[in-house]
């Protein structure tokens, strides 16, 4: 891969490192890229001839057919058909090809008008695919039985480990900031913990989050490897093997020494998606080199998209909790108004009684174009601000719940809605749409809680001096390291480590 030229070190140099086309892959298996209607082939990894028996020299524009065996090649045609002749793979397992004894899997897929077959030897003695979806149905009904997001994630990480047989497994959820936080772990004896460290934004970089999103699991066998290349090398003009779905796609270099410097050996992550978005990973470590053979991962896939949906569904169920006790809060008190009164002179003479039941620092309502505020709470001018920022008014910003009629709530005002000027007395808001009128709204307000997060080592990535000019890596150490943090308020919603993750925060 050419060095990209750099004159200045940031973090966006990593977002720039172009890892969906590698040219390269993972040794544990081999590759063909072929025609999509001649199934001629373009391009085979070094090791092809190895892993299909083939003896010959594997050349570019050679039939598949004689490489592999006819009745193989058939069968990966078919597969290939019946996945729909896209991105989705099809899988063929236990296919014996016409040069070789052993058997191999096989995964085949069309991506950007190029098809990409992959070959893996097949585990002796390892889980079949039967063996692989009992477990996973087994594992699925056990997830199925927890309703909290703080259990469901506990269980999950468990459940995954006795599994897949790794020596960590750790949910990761992301959080706002584009930082992630570990949020359950099932571990070997002995190893340190991650549990409730923060990884920041630049561990997982831009483009390989995209990556997440488009092919939900993704398997390092071993953290020190020797790529393997495709071949021929791309030609001046022609478009790179773009391998963004492919099993075997060789890795970042950058990311296998951030793996070393863990003192991991293989990993596996599982995309964690709500509702289209990368919400997490169920992240798993080695501290050895291990392959899972692709049954196993084939049912790990199944269960992280259960999984997704359980997560999906936990978190649904405690925002209809926290929205159903803020509106019984707000019904009490609207019960006790008289008729006659606006909404605005109704509550103004209850604000103090508003700032008791939500335990916060302060309250505002916006309603026909008035405001009132109680307590710590912005100027009039400020919520205007606000008040058009709830109400999709802004072009620059996207639309809230809140412009829905939907209740919405932030800890970190500043940063969630790009508006300056709050300081640190107004840093966490809750916003209860009053009446189906844009603008009518009771606001509830936090004051700035200053507290510390503690790190997986400093996340601050170093600066190293390269012939081909500086570059960013990873950092060494993930000793615990501690930053004090502010501008937040306590969260509205408990974080999912909390036994009361469905309740306004006391």
């Amino acid at each position: 891969m050419t060095p990209l030229p750099q004159t200045t070190v940031n973090l966006t140099n990593c977002d720039r490192e172009p890892i969906q086309i590698p040219g390269s892959i993972q040794p544990h298996g081999a590759m063909l890229v072929v025609h999509p209607d001649t199934f001629d082939i373009l391009y085979a990894s070094a090791n092809a001839g190895e892993v299909t028996g083939f003896e010959e020299p594997i050349v570019r524009g050679m039939p598949l057919t004689p490489v592999i065996g006819e009745r193989a090649a058939h069968d990966i045609r078919n597969a290939c058909a019946k996945s729909g002749g896209g991105e989705i793979a099809g899988i063929e397992l236990g296919l014996t090809l016409g040069h070789s004894t052993r058997p191999v899997d096989v995964i085949v897929h069309r991506y950007k008008d190029r098809v990409i077959i992959e070959f893996e030897p097949s585990i002796e003695g390892g889980k079949t695919a039967k063996d692989a979806l009992d477990l996973t149905q087994t594992l699925v009904r056990r997830i199925g039985m927890e309703t909290e997001l703080a259990s469901l994630a506990k269980a999950g990480a468990r459940l995954v480990r006795t599994m897949l047989g790794y020596d960590r497994v750790m949910i990761y959820q992301f959080l706002h900031n584009g930082a992630g936080r570990v949020i359950a772990e099932a571990k070997r004896a002995g190893l340190q913990s991650f549990m409730g460290q923060h990884f920041p934004a630049s561990d997982i970089p831009v483009q390989a989050r995209r990556l997440y999103q488009l092919n939900a699991i993704r398997m390092i066998g071993d953290s020190s490897y020797t790529p393997v290349p495709l071949l021929p090398a791309i030609a001046a003009g022609e478009q790179p093997i773009d391998m963004s779905f492919a099993q075997l796609r060789s890795v970042s270099p950058i990311h296998c020494e951030y793996l070393q410097n863990m003192g991991v050996h293989a990993s596996m992550s599982i995309s964690i998606l709500v509702d289209g978005e990368l919400w997490g990973l169920i992240s798993c470590h080695h501290d050895s080199p291990r392959i899972v053979p692709l049954p196993l991962r084939i049912g790990a896939e199944l269960f992280g998209n259960y999984f997704s949906l359980q997560v999906s569904v936990a978190q649904r169920r405690a925002h209809i909790v926290a929205s159903g006790l803020a509106r019984e809060r707000l019904d009490r008190m609207l019960s006790g108004l008289s008729v006659d009164d606006s909404l605005l002179d109704g509550l103004r003479d209850h604000l103090d009684q508003f700032v008791e039941l939500f335990d916060c620092d302060g309250v505002g309502l916006w309603a026909e174009d008035r405001w009132a505020a109680s307590g710590l709470a912005p100027s009039d001018d400020e919520a205007l601000q606000l008040v058009r920022y709830l109400a999709g008014e802004e072009q620059e910003h996207p639309r809230t719940e809140a412009s829905r009629n939907n209740l919405w709530h932030t800890s970190d005002l500043t940063s969630a809605t790009k508006l300056g000027g709050f300081g640190a007395r107004v840093a966490g808001v809750m916003a209860i749409p009053l009446t189906s009128t844009p603008r009518d709204y009771l606001l509830i307000f936090r004051s700035e809680e200053a507290h510390k997060i503690e790190w997986a080592g400093e996340p601050v990535k170093q600066v190293l001096s390269t012939p081909n000019g500086n570059r960013l890596t990873p950092r060494g150490s993930f000793d615990t390291w501690r930053e004090d943090v502010r501008g937040q308020s306590r969260p509205w919603v408990e974080c999912p480590s909390s036994e009361h993750s469905a309740q306004l925060a006391a």
